[in-house]
C-alpha cells in the first residue's frame, strides 16, 4: 500500500524529533559534567526541551560541544521549523478550502459522511465539476481537488452558506436520520430563497419507504414553483429497480424472496410491476420466507393490488436464521433467490448455510448488503465460492442505488412512468401490438417527446386534485374508497384539455383538419366547447383512470375539504 508523500515526510520528522530528544539528553549529560553544572534528570530534560525553541541555557557557555549535542542543537530546531511550516500550511489549506467551498458555483452539495453519502460522492466524481461535503466529522477525500469539505451542522443556514448553497445546483441530504435530512432540505430552501439566483434541486434521503411516499405525495400537492425543487428518495426502492435491471426475471421458473424488510418489500412490488408489462400465460410463482411473511405480504397486496394479479404467492412464516430452509423452497428449482434481510450478516449467513440454494445456477443467489466492502472482494477477487460456479452475487444497496440519475427521478417521473405503464398494460390486455402502436415500449425506449408529455401530465395531478378539495396520499387505506363526482370529471377533463392545449401550442403545434405529427397539426387544438365529443370523452377517461393509475404507483386520492 503506497502512502502519500506528506505522510512519509511527517514520519521522517517525527523520527528526527525522537532522535534529537535522545541525543540532546545524552549530549547535555556529558556537557553538564564538563561545566560542573547540576545534572539531575529533570534539569537535563528541561534543557533538552529548550533545544526545540532555540534557547537551551548550557549552550551559552563558550565550550566545545559533544558530537551528539551538536547534532541535537540543529536537529531539534529543524523539527520545530518544520512543525510550524506544516501547521501553517494546513491552516492555510483549510482556509483556502473553506473559501473555495463558499465561492463555488454550479456545484453539488452532499450532506453526511456515512456510507450512503460516500457512495453518492464516488458516483458524482465522474460527473460533477465540484462537490462540497458537509458533515460533523472530517472524511478522507484522497486529495481529490473536486471534493471540498465543510465541517458543521448542515441544518444551520450559516453552514449551508459556507458550502456556497446560494450558487449550488443540487443538494443531497444523506444523513442516517430522515428528520435531519428533511430539516436540511428546508434550511436550504430558506437560504436559497433569500439569495439564490435560480431554483435549487434538493433530494432528502428517507429510510422508511412509507414515510418517503407520504412526503413525496405532500410535495406534489403544493402549488406554484418554489425556489427549491424538493424531492425525497429511498435507497431500497431505487436499489430494487437496479437489481432487477441487473438480474431480470427472464422465464416462468419460480422466484424466492427471503426476508421482507424494506428492500424485500420493494423488490416484490417492483418485480410485480414489471411482470404486468410482459404478456405471460400464468402468474409468476413467488415463494416468500420471513418471520411475518403472511402478514407483511397481505399488507403489501392491500396497497399494491396488482401484485396478486401477476404473481402466485406462497408464504412461509420462518424466523430469521431458522435453518435449514430447504423444505420451504419450491419443488422446481428457482431461477433466482433473493436474500433481502436488512442485517447483512444475517443475509450472508443465510446464503452460506442454506446449502440447497447453491445449486440453482450461476448468479442465481443474490444477497443484499449495505455496502460491498470486503464482501465483494471476498467472493469475486478471492473466489471464496469458486466451487459453486459463481452462484452467489453480492448486491450492495448504497453503492448501487447512490446514483444521481436515479435519485433525480422524482415523484413526477414516478407518476409519469405509472401513466405510461398503465397505458401499456391496458393496451397489451386488449392484444394491441407494437407493430400498430409504437408507444407500447418500455419507458426507457419511449421517444423523449412522449416521455415529456407524460411528465407534464403527471406534474399537473396535484393542481387538479387541489381544485376539487382533494390531495394525494400513500395508499395505506385502500378501503377509503374515492370516486370522482360527475361534475368533477367534467371540470378536471376541461383542465386536462387546457393543459394539453397549452403544451402543444408552446411546442409549435397548430390546428389542422387531421392529425399530422410531422407538420405538427392536430384537429383538437381548440377550446373545450369546440372539440369533438370523442376528444372530450378521451379527456374524461384520463380523469376516470387517475385513481387506478395512482394505485399502481402506491398512492390514493383523499378528500380533505
Amino acid at each position: 500500500m503506497a502512502f502519500p508523500a506528506s505522510y512519509v515526510v511527517r514520519a521522517v520528522f517525527a523520527g528526527l524529533a525522537v532522535v534529537a530528544l535522545v541525543t540532546g539528553y545524552i549530549g547535555l549529560h556529558t556537557y553538564a559534567k564538563t561545566l560542573n553544572l547540576p545534572s539531575a534528570p529533570l534539569d537535563l530534560l528541561y534543557w533538552d526541551l529548550q533545544l526545540f525553541v532555540f534557547d537551551s541555557a548550557p549552550l551559552d557557555e563558550p565550550k566545545p560541544l559533544p558530537a551528539l549535542l551538536e547534532f541535537a542543537r540543529f536537529a531539534a530546531p529543524g523539527v520545530t521549523i518544520y512543525t510550524l511550516v506544516d501547521g501553517a500550511r494546513l491552516l492555510f489549506a483549510a482556509e483556502l478550502r473553506r473559501f473555495r467551498a463558499r465561492r463555488s458555483k454550479e456545484h453539488v452539495v452532499v450532506c453526511g459522511t456515512g456510507s450512503a453519502a460516500l457512495a453518492l460522492v464516488e458516483r458524482l466524481r465522474a460527473t460533477s465539476t465540484r462537490i462540497v461535503m458537509i458533515g460533523s466529522a472530517p472524511v478522507a477525500t484522497t486529495g481529490d481537488r473536486k471534493v471540498l469539505y465543510v465541517r458543521g451542522d448542515a441544518r444551520s443556514p450559516a453552514t449551508l452558506r459556507g458550502a456556497g448553497i446560494q450558487r449550488a445546483s443540487v443538494l443531497y441530504a444523506c444523513e442516517p436520520d430522515s428528520s435531519a435530512n428533511t430539516a436540511i432540505a428546508l434550511a436550504a430552501h430558506g437560504v436559497a430563497r433569500a439569495g439564490g439566483r435560480r431554483p435549487l434541486s434538493a433530494y432528502a434521503l428517507i429510510t422508511d419507504p412509507d414515510l418517503c411516499a407520504a412526503l413525496r405525495a405532500r410535495r406534489l400537492s403544493l402549488s406554484g414553483r418554489p425556489r427549491l425543487r424538493l424531492d425525497f428518495f429511498n435507497l431500497d426502492e431505487l436499489a430494487a429497480r437496479v437489481l432487477l435491471d441487473r438480474h431480470p426475471i427472464v422465464n416462468e421458473q419460480p422466484v424466492v424472496v427471503i426476508g421482507l424488510d424494506a428492500f424485500g418489500r420493494s423488490l416484490l412490488v417492483e418485480m410485480a410491476r414489471r411482470r404486468r408489462l410482459v404478456p405471460a400465460p400464468y402468474p409468476l410463482p413467488v415463494t416468500i420466507i420471513d418471520a411475518e411473511a403472511a402478514r407483511t405480504v397481505e399488507a403489501v397486496c392491500r396497497r399494491f393490488e396488482f401484485v396478486t394479479e401477476v404473481c402466485a404467492l406462497t408464504t412461509h412464516d420462518a424466523p430469521p436464521g431458522d435453518l435449514p430452509l430447504g423444505e420451504l423452497l419450491p419443488s422446481e428449482p428457482p431461477q433466482r433467490v433473493f436474500v433481502c434481510h436488512g442485517d447483512q450478516d444475517l443475509a450472508l449467513k443465510t446464503a452460506l448455510t442454506s446449502l440447497r440454494l447453491w445449486s440453482c445456477g450461476p448468479g442465481s443467489l443474490v444477497v443484499r448488503v449495505e455496502e460491498a466492502g470486503t464482501f465483494s472482494r471476498a467472493f469475486e477477487d478471492v473466489h471464496l465460492l469458486e466451487g459453486l460456479s459463481g452462484a452467489l452475487r453480492v448486491f450492495a444497496v448504497n453503492e448501487e442505488a447512490g446514483d444521481p440519475q436515479l435519485i433525480g427521478e422524482d415523484l413526477v417521473e414516478t407518476l409519469a412512468r405509472a401513466i405510461h405503464d398503465s397505458y401499456v398494460a391496458e393496451n397489451t390486455a386488449r392484444r394491441h401490438v407494437r407493430a400498430t402502436n409504437p408507444s407500447l415500449v418500455p419507458w426507457e425506449s419511449l421517444p423523449s417527446h412522449l416521455r415529456a408529455a407524460n411528465r407534464r401530465q403527471a406534474e399537473d395531478i396535484g393542481r387538479k386534485l387541489t381544485s376539487i378539495g382533494s390531495a394525494l396520499a400513500p395508499r395505506v387505506e385502500p378501503e377509503l374508497h374515492f370516486a370522482f363526482k360527475d361534475y368533477e370529471i367534467e371540470q378536471l377533463a376541461m383542465m386536462e384539455h387546457e393543459r394539453w392545449l397549452r403544451d402543444l401550442v408552446a411546442d409549435g403545434w397548430t390546428r389542422g383538419p387531421v392529425r399530422d405529427d410531422e407538420n405538427r397539426r392536430h384537429p383538437d387544438l381548440d377550446s373545450w366547447d369546440n372539440i369533438s365529443d370523442a376528444a372530450k370523452e378521451k379527456d374524461r377517461d384520463t380523469v376516470r383512470n387517475l385513481p387506478r393509475i395512482l394505485a399502481t404507483a402506491g398512492f390514493q386520492i383523499v378528500r380533505v375539504g
